[in-house]
């Protein structure tokens, strides 16, 4: 699963990321190390005026549910999400891109202990998620936007973590991800397979585990050897 992740690239820098992204407009959220559920981030949708890229909740409400106790997933998986009504008319019709510098994972150790890793491009370059948006008018007063991550099979490099990764969708597949108006299941699953591209794998300090903690030394590599 993926429960934590970072952005701290401005929105203009993903421009050269995601093609067609319009990133003129002023930071809509600051930089945020320790991105947790609940919180809010920056996700890119298809609009009548192009992509756009606006702060979304993580933690996907459907437009259906009427229970504010409902379970909030944050992740869905890439294997089975088109089947599950939690999921299947986001998988269909709202899709998005969750902007994104690198996620955390946790591996657990011989004494029990976690320890937790950063997980990036290996060049350092910012990339995107794929990712599932609702949008509920039953819960709150204003319509709830809400968001999660499609999770793969981990690629060789996650996998010394953890089984699972967010699927990071290469930019020649972003345009399709996107549209609306491509419904074909079929087509959706054959994008959605593990990363194949290099990575970089590393521990960092167990201040990520409080999300309270929200700078920079979440991402700096921890001096010591795991």
């Amino acid at each position: 699963m993926c429960g934590r992740f970072e952005r701290h690239s401005a929105l203009s820098e993903f421009v050269e990321v995601v093609a067609g992204l319009v990133g003129s407009e002023p930071e809509l959220l600051p930089a945020s190390y320790n991105i947790a559920p609940s919180q809010q981030a920056l996700v890119v949708r298809q609009s009548v005026a192009g992509l756009r890229a606006e702060p979304v909740q993580w933690g996907l409400v459907p437009g259906w549910g009427k229970d504010s106790r409902m379970t909030r997933p944050i992740n869905a998986r890439a294997e089975t999400a088109a089947e599950r009504p939690m999921f299947r008319q986001a998988v269909r019709r709202q899709r998005c891109l969750v902007l994104c510098d690198g996620f955390y994972e946790w591996r657990r150790a011989d004494d029990g202990s976690r320890q937790p890793f950063h997980l990036g491009l290996k060049d350092g370059r910012p990339f995107a998620m794929a990712g599932l948006w609702a949008r509920n008018e039953h819960l709150e007063q204003a319509p709830l936007e809400t968001f999660c991550i499609v999770t793969t099979e981990a690629n060789d490099a996650c996998a010394t973590v953890h089984k699972r990764m967010p699927l990071i969708l290469p930019r020649g597949h972003h345009g399709e991800w996107l549209d609306p108006t491509m419904r074909s299941v079929d087509r959706l699953q054959a994008m959605l397979k593990p990363y194949p591209g290099n990575m970089l794998v590393y521990p960092v300090s167990r201040t990520v585990n409080n999300p309270a903690n929200n700078t920079a030394q979440c991402i700096e590599p921890l001096s010591v050897k795991i």
